[in-house]
């Protein structure tokens, strides 16, 4: 039973619980707490926590209570109030990816001089694949080679779990073949897969349980799984290596690439939905950012109607 409930919430959850927990008891609180000693904690963080934290935190003590068959304090009015007043005094907004275009990604993936022949594969048909699926990091790192299928028109990604199915309903993505080889997601994860046979040196029928993505050493050796943190850190190193700002850019910002380059090319919002696995409409137009004014502009669209019905 004790692995089940564990089970309940994912892994990356659990961690940020017991880190919040940590910090709590670190500033003197302890489980059972109660709604005042809750309240005051939230006040004396908000100087340097986020309003979005804090309610990550709040989440992580109620958890903790609960687990012990314990009413949660968090739900008294007090400590919702004090997180109300956070909320209005600091505001909402949150800090986000900025978009990665296409362009820019073409230039990221150029092979750099003092990468190997196989980081430099590796890197790019991690970021263009990515980029076309507009995959989260985690499910680019969890990515197994049995999760591949080629076909005649491109590629089918099965992803087993995502974040927003934590069921493991699963769902397939379509990478299509591109008409540029610079960027075509497909060609470059078949380059780096046949790489990655000749330094792994196995028979391909013993490969595919393992991961697509992987370390790789300064000597050409193959190392364990890719971790979704270090996707982003291998980004800003190429763009930095490309002498291109890394300002705003993070793993995330291959996904609000792929939303924003696709809403301004006029592709329907249900569309970028089925290729990322957002659930809402209004999550993907969170998503879409840099664009300007006066761009994908509703009347702008209408006023280019009128003027075709007048011709």
């Amino acid at each position: 039973m004790k692995q089940y409930l564990r089970n309940s919430l994912a892994a990356n959850t659990l961690r940020a619980y017991a880190r919040d927990l940590e910090r709590f008891k670190n500033a003197g609180g302890r489980i059972p707490a109660t709604a005042d000693q809750v309240a005051r904690y939230l006040a004396s963080a908000a100087d340097e926590l986020k309003p979005s934290t804090l309610a990550r935190q709040i989440a992580a003590i109620s958890f903790a209570h609960e687990q012990r068959g314990l009413q949660s304090p968090t739900r008294s009015a007090v400590v919702r109030r004090t997180l109300r007043g956070i909320r209005r005094t600091k505001g909402v907004a949150q800090k986000q990816a900025t978009p990665i275009t296409p362009q820019l990604l073409k230039q990221m993936v150029k092979p750099l001089r003092g990468f190997s022949e196989a980081q430099n594969r590796r890197d790019a048909a991690l970021f263009l694949l990515a980029f076309a699926g507009g995959f989260r990091r985690s499910e680019i790192a969890s990515l197994c080679i049995s999760d591949l299928s080629f076909t005649k028109e491109g590629l089918l990604v099965r992803l087993r779990s995502s974040k927003t199915d934590q069921y493991q309903r699963g769902r397939d993505v379509a990478i299509p073949k591109a008409p540029h080889a610079q960027q075509c997601a497909v060609r470059a994860l078949r380059s780096w897969l046949d790489t990655l046979l000749r330094l792994r040196k196995d028979d391909a029928a013993s490969d595919t349980d393992r991961s697509v993505f992987c370390g790789i050493d300064k000597h050409g050796n193959v190392r364990g799984r890719l971790n979704s943190a270090s996707i982003g850190w291998l980004l800003r190193r190429r763009l930095t290596l490309h002498d291109l700002t890394t300002d705003g850019f993070t793993a995330h910002s291959l996904r609000s690439g792929l939303v924003t380059s696709a809403a301004k090319a006029g592709v329907p919002v249900w569309a970028i939905q089925r290729q990322t696995g957002h659930r809402s409409e209004s999550t993907v137009h969170r998503y879409i950012r840099g664009l300007g004014a006066f761009e994908c502009n509703a009347l702008a669209g209408l006023l280019q109607t009128r003027r075709g019905d007048r011709a």
